[in-house]
């Protein structure tokens, strides 16, 4: 939030005639100052002041601090229940202060003053002569210099009066500006917030005992979740399953301490989220919870002073070993995740829950990570919930809780395949490549001693109609290529054509769906996400109803918030918005991550008929490899940013 208001304070100072916009950096201060506590608004302040500061220097500085008192001051009233006269009294209270510093600086710094008072006369002459041109108006405008030369004279009272009449004046029009704007934000819930109790007592997670719980989010008419009765014991491992959509993630909330609807939630102690011997939780999307800049210092962010702890030795774990200084902004998917389970062991956690932690690791990536989750019950006395969709997994926990109302046998769960080999065309293609890759090759940070290679010598075509799949370790090189094929990056070296041009001269002609599908999802509601992202207007309501017939969702969804849909749904929708812009080819950046098997089988059905009735051209990026062998009868396999093997032999998914 503090980058964001440095952003635009930087532009609202370097771009000319931009310094409305500063306002716009007034509403992510408001949203701290409205959820969380003063200092965190202060920290904000700080660093986003430096930044501005380094860049744009004092004009952005004082941008920021002027954003950050009226959205402060906004966010905190709102907050508080209170409304315009607190704005008023906090107002004139922050003006007087301002205007007392203004005169004690100005009385102290002689020079600076003279200087002041020479160019504040200078503007009010200049007024002045304009007045004076006009007929009749050359009384008023003597009156004017001579009144301001007067009130010179008097100073302190000037400055003390303008300081408080300017605060109180900026303090009003934001407050009435920004009000507004928190008032729709607010109204958009932070459902899958972590959230406990104030807590006091030693930290004792477990054992843990549910009986009856059930969860219904603000604003819902139905429970997301229950009613649930389980148990987890210290050092037991257990596996929760279940399709999208039967409350996985809710469990997760209630577990890491949030207080159910109705139910009871017994504990010996204290959940201590976060601390030392307490809970520790690694999410479905890495990104939300990788704070730190580089490998190193994330594993140890936010440990209480004193705490020490091996970084090697957790890296190694965890399947990073040697990129302790590596910049987490350069990690895959994969290796992001790898690196949150890593923070969370760092806190030594008596409960550990992991929800859906393998669902962007390879598969070799997911043996290692589930042989040190697994290691944590048999020599860590850690108690692992793991929440899962594959069936290995599954079953190598000590028991299984499924959701859906089955009981607790398993029977329609994600299947392990192995890694298919590489091949050529199953049918020769004809005419013209829709995308043609040429020597393309790719290095981040070129120049710098953190220059790192992504992709060396690729070459090869993809037609219409063409369905192709991409897979390797994390690291590979599978997201560089994606966002070079879809244009979002030009590489180092080579050339990437769509239909003989450069594709990234053609942004948006080739759709990429992206690994998170709900990070892809802007807007507020499903309808006005499809028309956004297809460039329609809202009230055609028809294409709306089209868009999502063709991806196979009811139409009564367009009226659905984004964040009441399952994550097949959201895939689903992402698809459609995508579909709906007609695109030359469609990249998919690992489209069954998190998916159940049902939904997983669905979404692949639903490519299989659009490549085959529509010509619509698929690369397919994934870990997953089982029920695509239709979808995809082309594989290409990155090895270390190199094709494996060259796509030139004919053959099958093995």
């Amino acid at each position: 939030m503090a980058a964001l208001c440095a952003a635009i304070a930087i532009i609202a100072v370097v771009v000319p005639f931009a310094a409305g916009l500063s306002l716009l950096g007034t509403v992510p201060m408001g949203l701290l100052a409205y959820r969380y506590r003063l200092r965190v608004l202060v920290a904000a302040t700080v660093a986003g002041g430096l930044i501005a500061f380094l860049i744009a220097g004092m004009g952005g500085f004082m941008t920021v601090v002027n954003c950050a008192y009226i959205g402060g001051l906004t966010g905190i009233v709102k907050r508080r229940g209170r409304g315009t006269p607190t704005v008023v009294a906090a107002a004139l209270v922050a003006g007087a202060l301002f205007g007392l510093a203004t005169v004690a600086a100005l009385a102290v710094l002689v020079r600076l003053r003279h200087l002041l008072f020479e160019s504040v006369t200078a503007n009010i002459t200049g007024l002045a002569a304009m007045i004076a041109r006009i007929p009749g108006m050359e009384g008023a405008a003597e009156r004017l210099k001579h009144g301001f030369a007067a009130a010179l004279d008097y100073w302190p009272l000037l400055f003390f009066g303008a300081g408080v009449l300017s605060i109180t004046w900026v303090s009003l029009v934001g407050w009435w500006a920004l009000s507004k704007v928190l008032a729709r934000l607010l109204g958009v819930r932070d459902v899958h917030k972590l959230d406990t109790s104030p807590e006091t007592g030693p930290i004792a997670p477990v054992p843990l005992q549910l009986h009856d719980v059930r969860f219904r989010y603000p604003g819902s008419t139905h429970d997301a979740l229950g009613p649930v009765t389980l148990s987890v014991q210290p050092a037991e491992h257990l596996a929760v399953t279940g399709a999208n959509g039967s409350g996985k993630t809710t469990l997760m909330l209630v577990l890491a301490g949030r207080e159910p609807t109705s139910g009871t939630v017994q504990r010996p102690g204290a959940v201590g989220l976060g601390a030392l011997g307490g809970t520790a939780v690694v999410m479905q999307h890495p990104e939300s919870q990788v704070l730190g800049t580089r490998v190193a210092d994330d594993v140890v962010w936010g440990l209480p002073p004193g705490a020490s702890t091996d970084v090697d030795r957790l890296l190694a774990e965890v399947g990073l070993d040697g990129l302790a200084e590596r910049d987490t902004g350069g990690l895959s998917g994969g290796e992001l995740q790898r690196l949150a389970v890593a923070a969370a062991l760092a806190r030594e956690p008596s409960l550990l829950i992991a929800d859906e932690v393998t669902s962007m690791v390879d598969q070799a990536g997911r043996d290692a990570l589930m042989s040190v989750l697994s290691g944590l019950t048999r020599h860590h006395r850690t108690a692992l919930v793991h929440i899962t969709h594959y069936n290995t997994e599954a079953d190598a926990a000590d028991r299984t809780v499924n959701l859906t109302g089955r009981g607790t046998a398993n029977t329609d769960m994600v299947e392990k395949a192995t890694a298919p080999t590489a091949t050529g065309t199953v049918e020769q293609p004809q005419g013209a490549p829709v995308l043609e890759l040429n020597g393309v090759g790719h290095e981040y940070a070129t120049g710098t001693p953190w220059a790192k290679t992504a992709l060396r010598d690729i070459d090869f075509a993809v037609h219409e109609g063409d369905g192709v799949l991409i897979h390797g370790l994390n690291g590979s090189g599978k997201s560089t290529l994606a966002w070079i094929m879809a244009g979002l990056t030009v590489p180092t070296v080579g050339s990437c054509l769509l239909d003989g041009a450069p594709v990234s001269d053609q942004v948006g002609a080739v759709a990429i769906s992206f690994q998170a599908a709900r990070l892809q999802l802007m807007r507020s509601h499903v309808a006005l996400e499809i028309a956004s992202s297809a460039g329609f207007s809202i009230y055609d309501q028809a294409k709306v109803t089209e868009a999502l017939n063709t991806v196979g969702l009811d139409p009564t969804l367009a009226a659905r918030r984004i964040d009441q849909l399952s994550g097949g749904q959201m895939r689903r929708v992402v698809l459609a918005g995508l579909l709906a812009r007609s695109p030359r080819a469609l990249i998919l950046d690992e489209p069954l991550a998190g998916l159940d098997a049902a939904s997983a089988r669905g979404l692949v059905r639903l490519l299989v008929d659009l490549r085959r009735r529509e010509r619509l051209t698929v690369v397919v990026i994934s870990h997953d490899f089982a029920g695509l062998e239709e979808l995809c009868p082309r594989i290409l396999h990155l090895e270390d940013g190199v094709l494996a093997t060259a796509p030139t032999a004919a053959g099958g998914m093995s």
